[in-house]
């Protein structure tokens, strides 16, 4: 077996874990995606549970796909895992009510204009 066919089964695996986690996190509360329209809420169901379904059978397959889709299951593993972290963490612990750390620039160089400014 290939690096490369590890690498994307490896790839997969996680992406398929992150989606899932992902998925069942979005719907499992009350939160704004269960107040979109029927449609969008739909849609979004189906795009995730197929990019999961499809993350499944390449890892259950062991194919080895060209270089740029190994990269690409990469970013998307990589990009999934950090939303499950992400919401899980915020469904834990609730979202912050502090402001990130240090001033905002532009909201500082705004202050010190007058109004309708554009210098």
């Amino acid at each position: 077996m290939s690096p490369l066919t590890i690498v994307n089964a490896v790839a997969s695996g996680i992406l398929t874990a992150g989606v899932s986690a992902f998925l069942v996190m979005l719907y499992r509360t009350d939160g704004v995606v269960r107040r979109w329209p029927m449609t969008g809420s739909l849609l979004l169901r189906l795009s995730l549970t197929l990019t999961a379904s499809g993350a499944l059978f390449n890892c259950l397959t062991l194919s080895t796909p060209p270089p740029s889709e190994i990269m690409l299951n990469c970013g998307l593993a990589g990009v999934f895992a950090w939303a499950a972290a992400f919401h899980a963490k915020l469904l834990k612990h609730g979202p912050t009510s502090q402001p990130l750390a240090g001033p905002d620039e532009g909201s500082a160089r705004q202050a010190d204009r007058p109004e309708g400014s554009n210098a």
